[in-house]
């Protein structure tokens, strides 16, 4: 009976504390708000293992990889790709593991439809494949894709870069939304290429 009566109490309590006056529920996007990216007024989620670094410290960090030398070469090629392009971007990298980072960067306003969202997507695609020529290793588009938030239009390329039994799962995004254009890289060799989270784009 004591049982019975313990657990009405603590529904009562929790139907009350969910009605409470004056008090705004938060919506999921904002109890994130730990692990979001915030660029150029887009709010983006990542996971909480994510933190935000500087160039330095992800060198300093990619030096850890001594028997991975192929791919720190490759992920400091892309760092010093994003730095001449002399735009605002951000570095997110896993606290775990260096290998899956995230880069966010200014990019130009593209004024997107399918059209030129293919045209976007083949021009990157073969452009990865020169690239993967020159580092030797092997080079696999996975997909290419065009989908629309309500507030953005965005082109997404995924692919995978291999060598020998290591291999690097990357997609790249372009977001075309009110506040101009964003790019994102998202390297990750757990498959993860957070497009569920580039799907909830936020304007402010």
């Amino acid at each position: 009976m004591k049982k019975k009566l313990l657990l009405i109490l603590c529904a009562i309590l929790i139907i009350g504390c969910e009605y409470i006056p004056g008090e705004k529920k938060k919506s999921t996007f904002s109890a994130f708000t730990k692990n979001t990216i915030e660029f150029r007024e887009n709010t983006i989620m990542l996971t909480s293992s994510y933190v935000k670094t500087s160039p330095d410290e992800f060198k300093s960090r990619l030096d850890s990889l001594n028997n991975k030398s192929l791919f720190k070469k490759i992920a400091l090629e892309e760092l010093k790709k994003i730095e001449d392009k002399n735009v605002d971007f951000q570095l997110f990298v896993e606290n775990r593991n260096v290998e899956n980072y995230v880069f966010v960067y200014a990019c130009d306003y593209y004024q997107l439809d399918e059209h030129r969202a293919a045209t976007v997507v083949e021009a990157l695609s073969n452009q990865l494949k020169d690239e993967s020529s020159k580092q030797k290793v092997k080079y696999h588009r996975i997909h290419g894709r065009f989908f629309f938030t309500p507030n953005s239009k965005i082109v997404k390329l995924k692919y995978m870069k291999a060598f020998k039994k290591d291999k690097k799962f990357q997609a790249e995004y372009i977001v075309a939304s009110k506040s101009g254009g964003i790019g994102l890289l998202v390297s990750n060799v757990e498959n993860i290429d957070f497009e569920r989270s580039i799907k909830r784009l936020a304007v402010k």
